[in-house]
């Protein structure tokens, strides 16, 4: 090999490694206003940059609105196949000018999923009207439905005033918009197949246009999924954009790689141009994704070696208790030895006990983070001891209250 050859290949792997330790093992420089990382299993928060400074969420409040509408599937208030016939206020010529539509038009037939599609992928603001009408019903019903179910969630400092996101008098955190997030995927992770994940819709179709009406609009057209990452950046299977002039361009995505889910939140990204902010927002996403999968992964806690322990009224005295399978973690690199416990037992032990009693718990904390617990159990289990045992420890137990009441 040449050496203008060997320095050229020397180049080419330090700029690549650079630019991999760039985007992945120090946390990104944001350009957002606010930001968010979350560990989807334990709700922790991996980083966050303004995370309780509230901004408009644009179009990222119609998962707000899809939550509602999965809660009504489960109840079975609706079914996806149920056909919805457009009116006026779900139309896109009802709809504000520069609005994102689906291209509703009234007397147009749509099942519920195409609406919740609509909404997911074309981010149709004349689609979340239409799924207000039928919830609601009506936007102001619907609306006071979003604030009490935001605040179930614990959306502590999020208002909600329509189901699209076109106003700017919609507020969120970061923070809270992560307990939307989570709540939303774990309650139906369906959602990232069935819209979310899906790169394009086609609309309208000749079977949404019932014979015998004119439609102003007739031509199919294909709308992309506004999210940039789907198909670029591993794992990516969702979740929401949004933009107005107020909030500037947010962006909240998903991940999943190796069985572990982390959530990002960008918010507040302003530009000179539109679509140099719909690029800023993809890419301080996908560095913030790339921070957590390399930064964060799930990681075995210590176990605990415990002493023989008293039991009493039992045919053995003592009993050898274990901890019983503890739940990996997703813990940083240099989290794993900051990591403590807390050993809680029952003060007083008797017999009988079951196989696998549980006899007390451990806490794992991060600080002043409550990580998991794990039980402490007995897993061979004690019986019955014999009359004689049963009075000795009768007799032990009320000497030592005994002394205690008068010491």
């Amino acid at each position: 090999m040449t050496k203008q050859k060997t320095i050229l290949l020397i180049l080419i792997i330090s700029f690549l490694t650079a630019g991999l330790t760039a985007q992945t093992e120090v946390a990104p420089e944001l350009t957002a206003s606010s930001a968010l990382l979350m560990d989807f299993d334990s709700g922790r928060i991996l980083y966050e940059k303004n995370s309780q400074v509230r901004i408009s969420p644009a179009s990222m409040t119609k998962v707000m609105t899809l939550l509602l509408c999965y809660d009504a599937l489960a109840a079975g208030e609706l079914k996806r196949e149920d056909i919805i016939t457009i009116d006026e206020a779900g139309s896109s010529f009802s709809r504000p000018p520069f609005s994102s539509l689906m291209l509703l038009e009234e007397g147009q037939e749509v099942s519920v999923l195409g609406i919740m599609k609509g909404l997911a992928i074309s981010s149709g603001n004349d689609a979340a009207y239409a799924i207000a009408h039928i919830l609601g019903p009506g936007k102001r019903a619907f609306v006071d439905k979003m604030n009490a179910r935001a605040r179930s969630i614990g959306m502590k400092s999020t208002v909600f005033v329509d189901p699209d996101g076109w106003s700017e008098y919609n507020l969120v955190t970061a923070e809270d918009y992560a307990l939307l997030a989570r709540e939303y995927i774990s309650l139906y992770p369906e959602a990232l197949n069935e819209l979310h994940s899906q790169l394009f819709m086609v609309y309208p179709l000749p079977e949404n246009m019932p014979e015998g009406r004119e439609f102003r609009i007739q031509v199919p057209r294909k709308k992309k999924n506004t999210n940039l990452l789907l198909g670029r950046v591993g794992g990516v299977d969702g979740l929401k954009t949004g933009y107005i002039d107020e909030s500037g361009f947010n962006f909240t995505g998903t991940a999943l790689r190796d069985g572990q889910r982390i959530i990002s939140i960008i918010m507040g990204v302003f530009t000179d141009s539109y679509y140099q902010g719909i690029r800023l927002r993809a890419e301080e996403s996908e560095k913030l994704i790339n921070y957590g999968f390399y930064n964060y992964h799930y990681r075995s806690l210590p176990g605990i070696d415990f002493d023989e322990i008293r039991v009493w009224y039992g045919n053995s005295q003592f009993v050898q208790p274990v901890l019983s399978e503890v739940d990996e973690i997703v813990l940083g690199d240099d989290e794993l030895l900051q990591v403590t416990s807390n050993v809680t037992l029952q003060d007083e032990i008797h017999a009988p006990l079951a196989v696998n009693a549980v006899i007390g718990s451990v806490d794992y904390y991060l600080g002043s983070v409550l990580l998991t617990s794990a039980d402490v159990i007995l897993p061979q289990g004690l019986e019955k001891g014999a009359w004689y045992k049963r009075i000795r420890d009768f007799l032990i137990l009320s000497w030592q209250d005994m002394r205690a009441r008068f010491s």
